[in-house]
């Protein structure tokens, strides 16, 4: 079958070239009695091949007999000799049926190519057609302002518990925050660039590749500068999918939010690393339910910890499970309603003090160290997890080097409706988002193993007592967006107006949204931004946020954003 289908090909081709041949000579020589010879049997020989049928052939015979009279007439040379018996001939060619032939042909020369997959110029191969190419880039210019009547100092804990301990002792001091020093002008970008490809059956796959200025899981902005240091780049996604029916999905490995949610929760950036089941059930032409249901882990307990002592910890492995509830309502063709409830539950998450740990004697780690979060921002109520024991040689000055764990379990309840319907003929999108902490108690706080002598935030004004400290468990959001929420040619534009107030333990502050105060929980504010689309692929953005602390010291923190950004 191979050989046969190696030899057709030279065939056509020059089958091909002799057809182009013989319809230039055509052109060239219309009165040539060789030519008229040529291009009968060249009528002929494609009937024979197959191309044309015999009435098809028929017909071009006699239309080009009748033209070709009709233009030796208008000449003044229609004195042909007549065709003898069981002769066609035929003296003149018009260039319409030439035209018409040459198309013909060239349609079935290149059909049979593709279908054979031979003589098609730039032809890639086969599993090319099952990839496919995702990617964006942004370059921002961004301004930091804080208020003059900023609280200072506060320690930054989410870099204590990054590379501490610190001695609070004051023999290894604890790093600060910046609350008062205004930062301008810093150039950021963001780049990342995906590949998702069809295996066939149901199973596709991704994998993404993300910049970022360390491997945190809620941003991918990489700060410019640095000495023009080449820029990290990272895995930033990696999961595969199986679709065994239209209304049912599979996902496991690193993959984007599977949840329907705001960044009142989940930065917009955040991957989750996990398994999840999501479901598309359609109930009526207006009317779709959607369930989403996963486990993902956040944080394993390394198998030799303490890696010092020869009893080891039992496993208190971190995850997060979640289940989501959803429906779409489709009212016409302008106005939709999208509503959902979630629940997702962190297991594991909250601080543990240690037994007693004598870091006099050379002790390097302490027995619950891992009980502190992988990655904090700020704003979830805190407090000291190492239980020291004091030096005997030195009982009132003695080194303390801490680590601080959460005070608090999270079980985030969320509420999530997003509705869009159009004004004056103008996209218009209402967001509004509500969640509340059920794991929330404020005696928590309080327990025996945490005390007053360990809180270490969220204190108001005066001393360190239970009346000044402040918490809450509940955090919401409402936006409205005019125009169209993603501009997606020149002159698309969208304005938008946010506000946020998110309690200090509503959710974890490791997860939330890294622009609004600059991360964390314990925050309130307004958003301003807007858009304008520049090309299909490209547009820019601006965005103002305005937030203050909502318990604690005074910390007011001001964001403004000017970008471009492109996707391909």
């Amino acid at each position: 079958m191979t050989i046969g289908k190696a030899r057709h090909r030279p065939a056509r081709a020059v089958l091909a070239l002799a057809i182009g041949l013989s319809l230039c000579a055509g052109a060239a020589q219309a009165q040539s009695a060789a030519s008229d010879n040529a291009t009968i049997n060249l009528v002929r020989l494609l009937v024979k091949r197959g191309v044309l049928t015999q009435s098809d052939a028929d017909g071009l015979i006699a239309q080009a007999n009748a033209e070709a009279a009709q233009a030796q007439k208008l000449a003044g040379t229609a004195n042909a000799a007549p065709a003898t018996p069981g002769q066609v001939r035929v003296t003149y060619v018009p260039e319409v049926v030439r035209n018409q032939i040459k198309d013909e042909l060239r349609q079935e020369v290149v059909a049979q190519a593709k279908t054979e997959h031979w003589a098609e110029p730039g032809k890639l191969p086969e599993w090319l057609d099952r990839i496919s190419w995702t990617g964006d880039m942004r370059v921002r210019d961004e301004f930091h302002y804080y208020d003059k009547g900023n609280a200072s100092p506060v320690v930054d804990f989410a870099q204590l518990n990054k590379t501490g301990p610190y001695d609070l002792n004051g023999n290894n001091p604890p790093p600060l925050l910046n609350t008062l020093e205004n930062r301008t002008n810093s150039l950021r970008i963001r780049a990342r660039l995906g590949v998702n490809v069809d295996l066939g059956e149901g199973v596709t796959a991704g994998i993404r590749i993300g910049t970022g200025n360390d491997n945190n899981p809620v941003s991918t902005t990489q700060t410019l500068g640095g000495g023009f240091a080449k820029k990290d780049v990272w895995l930033d996604q990696a999961w595969l999918a199986w679709k065994p029916t239209d209304w049912a999905q599979v996902i496991g490995g690193r993959m984007p939010n599977p949840f329907m949610s705001t960044d009142l929760v989940y930065s917009n950036d955040l991957n989750f690393d996990g398994i999840v089941g999501k479901f598309n059930v359609p109930m009526t032409d207006q009317l779709s339910t959607f369930a989403n249901v996963g486990m993902f882990p956040i944080e394993y307990q390394a198998d030799d910890f303490p890696s010092q002592q020869g009893v080891k910890q039992a496993s208190r492995d971190k995850w997060m499970t979640g289940a989501q509830l959803g429906a779409t309502w489709k009212f016409n063709e302008d106005t939709q309603l999208k509503a959902a409830l979630a629940y997702y539950r962190f297991d594991h998450m909250q601080g543990q003090l240690s037994s007693p740990c004598s870091i006099y004697l050379g002790v390097t780690a302490c027995d619950t160290d891992t009980s502190r979060s992988a990655f904090m921002q700020k704003g979830n109520s805190l407090f000291l997890i190492r239980d020291i024991v004091p030096d005997p040689n030195s009982p009132t000055n003695y080194a303390q080097p801490q680590f601080v764990g959460l005070v608090y379990d999270y079980h985030v309840a969320d509420a999530n409706a997003q509705f869009d319907t159009k004004v004056a003929d103008t996209p218009l999108r209402i967001e509004a988002d509500y969640i509340r902490n059920m794991a929330y108690h404020r005696a928590d706080a309080f327990r025996p193993d945490v005390g007053l002598n360990r809180l270490v935030n969220n204190f108001g004004a005066g001393d360190i007592a239970e009346s000044t400290y402040k918490s809450g468990p509940v955090g919401w959001m409402l936006r409205a967006t005019l125009g169209d929420v993603n501009p997606h040619a020149a002159g698309d534009w969208n304005v938008s107006l946010a506000y946020k107030y998110l309690q200090p333990d509503a959710t974890l502050d490791g997860l939330t949204d890294t622009d609004f105060h600059l991360g964390g929980t314990n925050a309130k504010g307004f958003i301003l931004g807007g858009s304008y689309g520049i090309s299909k692929y490209s547009w820019l953005s601006l965005r103002y946020f305005n937030a203050r602390e909502v318990f604690g010291p005074p910390l007011s923190i001001d964001v403004f954003q000017l970008e471009m950004n492109a996707r391909f």
